[in-house]
């Protein structure tokens, strides 16, 4: 059936008026099933929310396991709420390690994720869309989307926008900033897998030369008892190749971000390309181009002049181009640096989170990243950081509801560099997801919540603010 007209000067299209049918009406919407989206999922499915899930891949987990981001950046003992349990289940599993940082198994935790939002009752729509969303006034009403069985549309009470880069929030006009002030971007990579690694002749090179890698210790360790490492640095073989034209111009380090032993496996999260915007299919297509010709530039790099890489293999890479930054919506709250270095209480808390991080950008968009005048990775060792979001940084801005989780909240580019890692994406998305459920639970906007309903609801799922809150008697206390 025709619904395109082409405009006589051959440069739009006009589309007919049709009608697009209205499959399902929910309690809430979770668009995006990654971290932040998986996790609203299950935390409005438990509420006994009417939930429908939406995602563009054939699996959950987004960044944490098609991109094979391979361990939460966050202390084992800051974690709490849905991310505590996930992790529980991993180590339950033998496919998590303990410490600073916790490594995982990707394939398990897809499977985690798909399990819990089943068994929370969630409706799940894998290989799908989101196109646009549906208005009425400043309200959000639902959800359009595209897959292979055509164009429907969806309708819900709440909406929660876990895409990672805001794309439904952005579709219902809600203001955004993208990137830095300059609009400038962190970079993309591909993250690969390299097999039949020589584990002992790396970690005798690693304690040769420890002039060559990052004095922070929960970036470069060997620890042998626990049969996990993390190597941050190779600077002098970096430099040598990186002058003879065999690597990136830009390329300044090398990154082993975690290994197993037992099974001779590292994973490299090196290839960085720079100026690429995560909301623009063309410049996707690049940074995939780009990124993949410096991962070949890397495993060359590697079976030549790093030891222990000799007869090492690619076994996988990433399926799904990494990207740390894009749209940050703007809610009633802007989250900012000073919030999360001095650690400011807010009283619509509802997420609690610790990092070891630098003090200043770590993956900067000036493309120096791991050189020598780079005081984020070439400085002095990283601080544990506890910082609290609030509520008012999920909530969208002049847009009813409709609330944001994972990547996209309301913070700034320096307050992001700490929101978007994987344990406050689950966090904000369990914040969020509940939120919803009670929302619609009680028939109003999540704005007009009373947060002490919400954050009740959150202590009895398990959430640790980290102190007191006024009012609350049931407690779960952190260690700072």
């Amino acid at each position: 059936m025709r619904r395109y007209r082409l405009n006589p000067n051959g440069t739009s299209l006009i589309e007919e008026e049709r009608e697009i049918p209205v499959a399902r009406t929910y309690d809430v919407i979770v668009a995006g099933g990654g971290s932040a989206g998986a996790a609203a999922a299950v935390a409005a499915g438990r509420m006994g929310a009417k939930t429908l899930l939406i995602d563009r891949n054939e699996y959950l987990g987004g960044t944490s396991t098609g991109a094979l981001m391979p361990l939460f950046g966050a202390p084992l003992d800051s974690l709490s709420g849905y991310m505590k349990e996930v992790v529980d289940e991993l180590l339950s599993l033998g496919a998590a390690q303990t410490g600073a940082f916790v490594p995982f198994d990707a394939e398990v935790l897809k499977q985690i994720h798909l399990r819990n939002v089943l068994k929370a009752g969630v409706d799940l729509l894998l290989c799908t869309w989101i196109v646009d969303a549906i208005e009425d006034g400043n309200q959000v009403r639902g959800v359009v989307v595209e897959n292979k069985s055509g164009r429907q549309a969806f309708l819900a009470h709440t909406v929660v926008d876990a895409t990672g880069d805001g794309d439904a929030a952005t579709f219902a006009g809600a203001e955004f900033q993208k990137g830095r002030e300059d609009g400038a971007m962190r970079p993309v990579t591909i993250i690969f897998r390299m097999g039949n690694v020589d584990m002992g002749k790396l970690v005798d090179y690693a304690a040769s030369r420890p002039d060559q890698f990052m004095s922070d210790q929960t970036m470069s360790f060997v620890s042998f008892h626990e049969g996990k490492l993390r190597l941050a640095g190779f600077y002098d073989l970096v430099k040598a190749a990186r002058e003879k034209g065999e690597l990136d111009p830009e390329c300044h380090y090398l990154r082993v971000e975690s290994g197993d032993f037992d099974k001779r496996l590292v994973m490299i999260n090196t290839v960085r390309v720079y100026g690429i915007d995560g909301t623009n299919a063309w410049d996707l297509t690049r940074g995939v181009i780009e990124a993949r010709k410096q991962m070949d530039q890397l495993i060359r790099f590697l079976k030549r002049d790093v030891p222990g890489f000799e007869n090492a293999f690619l076994m996988n890479s990433a399926a799904m181009l990494g990207v740390r930054e894009t749209r940050h919506i703007i809610g009633e709250y802007v989250l900012n640096n000073d919030d999360v270095l001095t650690g400011r209480y807010f009283d619509d808390v509802v997420v609690y989170s610790c990092a070891y991080l630098p003090r200043m950008e770590m993956h900067s968009p000036d493309a120096r990243e791991g050189a020598e005048e780079d005081d984020a990775n070439r400085g002095e060792p990283w601080p544990r950081i506890c910082h609290e979001i609030p509520f008012r940084s999920l909530v969208v801005k002049n847009v009813k509801n409709l609330l944001v989780a994972g990547r996209c909240i309301s913070a700034t580019h320096e307050a992001d560099r700490i929101t978007r890692n994987i344990p406050p994406c689950v966090m904000t998305g369990q914040a969020a997801g509940t939120a919803a459920a009670l929302a619609s639970k009680q028939g109003v906007p999540p704005s007009d919540l009373d947060i002490r309903l919400l954050q009740a609801a959150l202590l009895k799922q398990g959430v640790d603010f980290g102190r007191p809150l006024p009012g609350l008697e049931v407690q779960h206390m952190a260690h700072s």
